[in-house]
Formats: C-alpha cells, structure tokens, sequence
C-alpha cells in the first residue's frame, strides 16, 4: 500500500495486512489523515467554497456558475465555441465539475492498494480518501499509473486526470451515505 503525496510505501504485511478492512492503517497511523498539501483551515475553506459554488449553480442555474467553468466547457475561453456544451449538456457538465470540486475539497490522502484482485488484473485502487479515512472516490489502474500519482498530487493536478473524474464514489458519498447530501443539491440537473 502507498499513501499520501510522499510516497509512503506501507508494505511491511506483519504489521500492515488488514485484508478487505484496509482502512485500519488509519487507526495505527492516523497522520496519513492530515492534510499534506495546505493547513486545516485552508481545507476547510476549500470546501466551504466549493460547497457555495454548487449551491450557486443549484439556486441560479448557468448563470450562477462560475463565468471561467462555463467559458471553459463551452468552449468559448478556447475560442472553439463551436465544439463546446450548450443546453442540458452544458448543465450536466457543471454539475459533474462542481460535484468534482466538492469531493476534491473533501480528500486529504490518496491511497494506492495492492489488494488480492490487482494481484491477478495489474491492477491497483487508486483510493482518494477523507480526514476520516472514508473513501471518496476510487478507480482501479495500471500499476505503471499509480506510480505517476506522486507527481500528479504534487502538481495540485491529480483531479483533472480521468481516475479521479470517472472514479466510483465511495459509499458515504453517495446519495444516502453520510456525506451523500453534498451532492442532493447538483442531482436535480443530473
């Protein structure tokens, strides 16, 4: 198992085997949650922001949204308007980057696993996880593109790369889960 932007290799199986309840390394070293790439208060303001940006979008449709994401997806900032969203695309696709930002706000650890089923496929669950250690989203890869993620977190860049975007939330973060209601707001468009 690799943790975290610093490249934590836990792979020590007498002390780190926990099998399908990988998420007890968390207990024995609870460090792996703080937040490695900005304090606690900016974490907490990302996703303040963030959660703000969404209800904007939900009360004011695309006029609420941010002018740069719409610029962006409509094509408009690459000045391809012609192959941009528009209409109930358009909606779609800010919703889904707005959700992204709200689960990106939430995740302070990456998680690389080694687990029974990538011994036999290749490959890895990338696990993005939050300060409680709940899984916000996850997507298996190639081990050759686990080992990239360092420098993608490094980057600040890891949530525009499509194992994060098209990664399977994580089960608090669906509808019904714990953090489920973070997303409540956006579903109406989606």
């Amino acid at each position: 198992m690799a943790v975290g932007g610093e490249n934590r290799l836990l792979n020590d199986q007498t002390r780190y085997d926990y099998g399908a309840d990988w998420q007890r390394v968390f207990e024995v070293l609870p460090e792996l949650l703080e937040p490695n790439d900005r304090s606690w208060a900016a974490y907490e303001k990302q996703q303040h922001n963030a959660i703000a940006a969404l209800r904007a979008y939900a009360e004011g449709g695309v006029a609420g949204a941010d002018s740069r994401l719409v610029e962006n997806l409509t094509g408009v900032s690459q000045g391809t308007p012609h192959l941009g969203f528009r209409g109930a695309d358009l909606e779609y696709e800010i919703a889904k980057a707005l959700q992204s930002n709200v689960h990106k706000a939430c995740v302070v650890a990456w998680v690389a696993l080694e687990d029974e089923e990538a011994l036999d496929s290749g490959e890895v669950n990338l696990v993005f996880v939050d300060a409680l250690g709940r899984v916000v989203r996850s997507r298996r890869i190639d081990a050759g593109g686990a080992s990239q993620m360092g420098g993608f977190w490094a980057d600040g860049c890891w949530d525009e790369i499509g194992e994060w975007y098209d990664g399977d939330l994580g089960p608090e973060y669906q509808i019904g889960g714990s953090c489920g209601g973070l997303l409540l707001e956006s579903m109406r468009v989606l």
